[in-house]
């Protein structure tokens, strides 16, 4: 052992661990305590009986506990009487961890001992010290690096012993280049000479900074203008700060770059701008605003602007102040208001102005955009008188056709009348056979052209009733079915001209709807007369009416016919639009068949949809909406 430390020998080693006033342990070559001394209950808290006989590793912190073993076999195969020393946490009895240093001397070979002996120190407080001394320098150094401004820490002679990375930021030289008297190197050549002499000074009380430049060494970069502090230090060294202004000196000169671009584009705006503040008074007056209004700027700024426009129009509506959100500085109060100025003359004149409020140094400013509508306004009110005269053309035009069409309705109807009466006369004659059939089949003729241009009349009255708004509908309970049958047989006769058979495919439990039976049939029978007319001879026309899955009402006319293009079915919808416009159209119509239909679907609240192909042939498809199905209650009411 070395001086200080408890020696064992033989005839003593009892004594030495009663008696000794440090910890020393004696322990096995497979690391078993074989004896403690008296000392390691005010060390660690454990009497001798507690730890003799166990192995350490079960106090020894699991992180240390395998260096630990490692070091102890190590010390056990070294040579006899050569020692070595390990730190390690150890659990103290109140389960705290201390520090301890362990000196292992290997006495394995000496037949008084026969052991390891171990000599154990606590130095948790060294180690807590020096913990909290790294703990202070990483503070430091965080605190160094996190500041917005270059730090420079020299010693008594000037030299430059911390520089943080700030500082390396700004002066463009790498931290480990501003150490002594590096960092001058990038100081300005003509700033250079006065910095360093005002280095060598020492640093007394508070004095007064110095500005200077740092000159990029690269030369790639533009100079930065800084200020530096030094601040004394109890040891003779000192502590600069150096701060870069240069953002300061670039921040005025973008300000003064901002308000001419500003006032550039005031003065080049189209319309006018002008600023007042609370107190009305001027404080801007573009060049629009001079030509707007007449007068110059600088007969106005500067005053109360009492005329050209009233100042209420040029601040929050009702005279309520508007309180910023915080961190808002400036919000619109007012866009597109309709406001009436004065020129300098006296005319008045018709404006439109946004305004927007801002708050400057705790000053409201009310900035206005005019412009004036005096032209917009009379031709929006030429517009609008435009739009009331197609208004009435319209009108008008629509009770020309009605009443065109009540003209010819009466010649037709006689026409038609006559003209059946001739078919009962000619079929109930007797005398030349041939001769009567003749003029059955003309008197027929007669009548059937009469009846399809009564139609289109009837479709073109209906047409212009629906555009005037006149169409209107007479409710009443409505059997689906019964209209289905109804609008077959009015196309039975057109159908058996065309060859074509219809079939109908009503389902049984169709439930009674409310609303116009008569236009319900005129909207299938124009599908159906529209699909009889597509389909080629021997086709058939396929009328279905069933209840959807989701509650409405479905009826649907389906043909095999020539079809048409999907790009095609909005012109279908449009009246008197034709999608086969030749000189030889191969289909009579005007085109109001599909149209009137959707119209009188739509009166119903329903829809009308066409799904067609070329050579596809089309299906039409009414729905209509579970509203119209009649309650009980309804029924009963209807039938009472």
């Amino acid at each position: 052992m070395q001086d200080g430390e408890c020696r064992a020998t033989a005839p003593a080693v009892g004594a030495l661990f009663r008696d000794c006033r440090e910890v020393v342990a004696l322990l096995s070559a497979d690391g078993r305590v074989l004896q403690i001394s008296e000392a390691v209950a005010d060390l660690l808290g454990y009497t001798p009986d507690m730890l003799t006989g166990a192995s350490l590793d079960g106090h020894i912190h699991p992180d240390d506990v395998d260096e630990a073993r490692r070091r102890l076999h190590l010390r056990a195969v070294a040579p006899a009487g050569s020692s070595g020393r390990a730190v390690f946490r150890f659990r103290h009895a109140d389960g705290s961890w201390h520090w301890l240093e362990v000196t292992t001397r290997n006495e394995l070979a000496d037949p008084a001992i026969v052991g390891l002996v171990l000599n154990i120190r606590d130095i948790s407080g060294q180690i807590g010290l020096s913990e909290r001394l790294r703990a202070s320098e990483a503070r430091y150094r965080t605190l160094a690096e996190a500041v917005p401004v270059g730090i420079l820490q020299a010693g008594a002679d000037g030299q430059v012993l911390f520089a943080n990375a700030r500082l390396a930021g700004i002066t463009g030289l790498e931290p480990d280049r501003l150490l002594g008297s590096g960092w001058l190197d990038s100081v300005h050549p003509d700033d250079r000479a006065r910095v360093a002499a005002d280095w060598r000074r020492e640093a007394v009380g508070d004095p007064a900074p110095t500005d200077f430049r740092f000159h990029d060494p690269d030369g790639s970069g533009a100079d930065r203008r800084v200020l530096c502090q030094r601040m004394p230090l109890e040891d003779g060294g000192f502590i600069a700060t150096i701060t870069d202004v240069s953002e300061y000196v670039h921040t005025a000169n973008a300000l003064r770059l901002s308000e001419a671009r500003n006032e550039a584009i005031l003065d080049t705006a189209a319309d006018a701008i002008l600023t007042v503040d609370e107190a009305g008074v001027l404080h801007s007056f573009n060049r629009a605003a001079e030509a707007m209004f007449g007068v110059a700027a600088g007969d106005l700024l500067w005053r109360p602007l009492d005329r050209l426009i009233p100042l209420a129009d040029l601040r929050e509506e009702g005279g309520v102040r508007l309180e910023f959100a915080p961190g808002q500085t400036t919000a619109l109060i007012a866009r597109d208001r309709a406001a009436e100025a004065e020129r300098a003359d006296g005319t008045r004149f018709s404006v439109e102005l946004s305004v927007s409020a801002s708050e400057v140094e705790g000053r409201r400013l009310y900035t206005a955009i005019l412009r004036d509508v005096t032209e917009r306004r009379r031709a929006e009110a030429e517009l609008l008188a435009a739009k009331d005269a197609a208004e009435a053309a319209d009108r008008a035009k629509s009770t020309f056709i009605a009443a065109m069409s009540h003209e010819l309705r009466t010649p037709l109807n006689a026409v038609i009348g006559f003209s059946q009466l001739l078919e009962v006369q000619a079929g109930g004659s007797v005398g030349d056979a041939q001769r009567n059939d003749q003029m059955r089949d003309c008197v027929g003729a007669i009548r059937q052209a009469g009846e399809q241009l009564l139609a289109i009349i009837d479709d073109i009255l209906d047409m212009a009733r629906v555009d005037a708004g006149g169409l209107s509908l007479t409710e009443g309970p409505v059997d689906l079915s019964a209209v289905a049958e109804r609008a077959v047989a009015n196309m039975r006769f057109h159908a058996t001209r065309q060859k074509v058979t219809v079939e109908v495919k009503a389902d049984g439990g169709l439930p009674p709807i409310r609303g116009d039976e008569r236009r319900l049939v005129q909207a299938l029978g124009n599908l159906l007369s529209n699909a009889i007319k597509f389909s080629h001879p021997g086709d058939a026309v396929t009328l279905t009416a069933a209840p959807a899955a989701d509650g409405w009402i479905a009826l649907s006319v389906q043909d095999r016919g020539v079809g048409m293009r999907p790009e095609d079915i909005g012109k279908a919808m449009t009246p008197f639009a034709q999608i086969d416009q030749s000189a030889t159209r191969h289909h009579e119509g005007v085109g109001l068949g599909l149209p009137l239909a959707l119209r009188l679907v739509e009166a119903h609240g329903g829809t009308l949809t066409l799904d067609s192909a070329p050579g596809q042939g089309c299906t039409a498809a009414i729905r209509l909406p579970p509203s119209r199905i009649m309650t009980v209650a309804e029924m009963l009411a209807a039938m009472s």
